[in-house]
Formats: C-alpha cells, structure tokens, sequence
C-alpha cells in the first residue's frame, strides 16, 4: 500500500514538474514514533507467525494492547503534524482502520473467499490457522465488515494485496503529501531564486 502511494505521487509529480530533491527537506515531528509503531508491529508479527517461545502466546493474547500502542503512536504523529496538507485524511484512514481492528478482536478482519487458495496458499494458510497478528478472515460474527480488508487488488496487479477503505484514505492523503511537498515547495524555491 505504501510502495503504490509514494510511487505514484513521486511519478506524478515528476510528470508536473516537481522536483524529487525537495523530498530530502521534509520534516515530521516526531518521525521517529512512526518507526517505533511499525517495528513494535512487525516484530510483535514475526513471533507470533514463528510461535516463538515463550513469549508468542503472551503477544498473542494482548494483541488489543499492541494494536492500541501502535495506533496511538501513528494518531499522534498525525495530530501533531496535522497542518501537513494530506495528514489529516491519512488520520481518517488510521481511525477507520483502528476502529474495524479493535472491533474484530484486534486483528483486521479479510474477506478471504475472493483470494485464489492456489495462487496464495502460504497467505491463506497463515490466515486460516491465525498465526497473523494483524489479520483474521471474516465470518459471520465478523463487525464492521464494510471497513475491512474487501477491495482485492489481483494479478496481473503487480503487487496483489487485499485494501480497506481505511487504507484508500491514507494511500489519498500520502499522494497529496507528496504531490505537495515536490510541487508547492518547487514553486516556492523557483520564486526565491527568479
């Protein structure tokens, strides 16, 4: 999801006569929560994939809690910086997501009969056997099921994945980020220089 939004809006932003160095003059504050709230995730995910002992059962069961932290951490990165232009629809994006995950246990719930079994078995059976921290399939006990993962992005797509409305939003607000930070600040150098 991240890789298809920065690409486009640095494509596109190239193609409207941004520039790509002003990307390496962006400053969020307090960027360094983001990466704590991705690495407290993906770390939390591994061990419970892997079923590391002793501890994957304890991560197991407070998942709610690691979904809280890091969705805490990622809204108030956004809150603080919410005068970026685009931040404010990626925090719509996070607070769809966070509500649908905490509503289904912690785990985002995925409408798994539109993925292929035969094209994706490790996915599914990662799925099926709830060894992902961060996903479940959808069921009939399923809540807020429209806020899931239900948009499927296939082959010949060359990064299939499964989106939420939530991560549309985010995907929205970063191009806009983007776009903002190579053309404005572009428009902005070319008129202190000219």
């Amino acid at each position: 999801m991240l890789a298809e939004a920065l690409g486009t809006a640095v494509a596109v932003g190239k193609v409207r006569g941004g520039k790509l160095q002003n990307l390496s003059a962006i400053s969020i504050r307090h960027w360094e929560l983001l990466v704590v709230s991705g690495l407290v995730e993906a770390a939390g995910a591994y061990i419970r994939r892997i079923e590391l002992e002793p501890v994957w059962r304890l991560i197991d069961s407070h998942v709610l809690w690691i979904q809280l932290l890091t969705y805490s951490l990622l809204a108030y990165v956004l809150l603080v910086n919410r005068k970026e232009k685009g931040f404010l629809l990626i925090l719509l994006g996070v607070l769809l997501n966070f509500a649908v995950i905490m509503a289904n246990g912690g785990r985002m719930p995925v409408d798994a009969g539109w993925i292929d079994k035969d094209l994706y078995p490790v996915t599914m059976a990662v799925l099926e056997s709830g060894k992902d921290l961060t996903h479940s399939m959808m069921d009939d006990h399923t809540r807020m099921r429209f806020l899931g993962d239900i948009i499927h992005l296939k082959k010949p797509y060359p990064l299939p994945k499964s989106l939420s409305i939530g991560d549309l939003w985010m995907m929205l607000g970063i191009f806009i980020f983007i776009q903002e930070k190579m053309i404005v600040n572009s428009g902005k150098i070319q008129r202190k220089t000219g």
